[in-house]
């Protein structure tokens, strides 16, 4: 079948075609994944504070600030980890491109369509507090633009072609976010 093939594939809503499943049209930076752009901000980010030290708090509140960074940390790998399970389990892909055969809704996916990003968001502020890194923390405003404005727009785009009114019904019921 051809990327123009206009014919439905199984697991797809009748108006998707070969092309929407494989992923073909996806922009550059929602191909790049956005994992490794959040460890990438979050490393400059240590390297900025190490090269240019921002004054870092050094109260008694300091242990507390680690601890309180990696329980969150910590928080989002389980929330992660859930979701990934929840796509293992309804044997659907987690990658961006790939080809989704089932809208997942259930699991922490009642409370956002985005439950893997929020964890991406909460293990970054996580860990940039407890390695004490504020660099890291304006940093962030780039892993979200590309969230906001490249990959949850194509993922978005996507699920409707694929999934249609069910996809509609289920952004209408759950936020973006939280």
């Amino acid at each position: 079948m051809s990327d123009g093939d206009a014919r439905a594939v199984p697991g797809l809503h009748a108006g998707a075609t070969r092309a929407d499943q494989d992923g073909a049209h996806a922009p550059w930076l929602a191909a790049f994944p956005a994992p490794l752009t959040f460890a990438g901000c979050l490393l400059a980010g240590a390297l900025l504070q190490r090269v240019l030290a921002l004054p870092v708090y050094a109260g008694p509140w300091v242990a507390t600030l680690q601890t309180a960074g990696g329980l969150l940390a910590m928080a989002a790998l389980l929330l992660s980890l859930a979701s990934l399970g929840l796509f293992a389990r309804e044997r659907t892909t987690i990658l961006p491109s790939g080809a989704a055969s089932r809208l997942v809704v259930h699991g922490p996916y009642r409370f956002s369509r985005n439950p893997m990003y929020v964890s991406l968001v909460a293990a970054y502020v996580g860990l940039a507090l407890q390695m004490r890194a504020p660099w890291a923390l304006p940093l962030l405003a780039l892993p979200l633009l590309q969230l906001q404005r490249a990959m949850i727009p194509f993922e978005e785009a996507r699920m409707q072609s694929l999934f249609g009114d069910a996809y509609l019904a289920y952004r209408a019921r759950v936020r973006r976010w939280l």
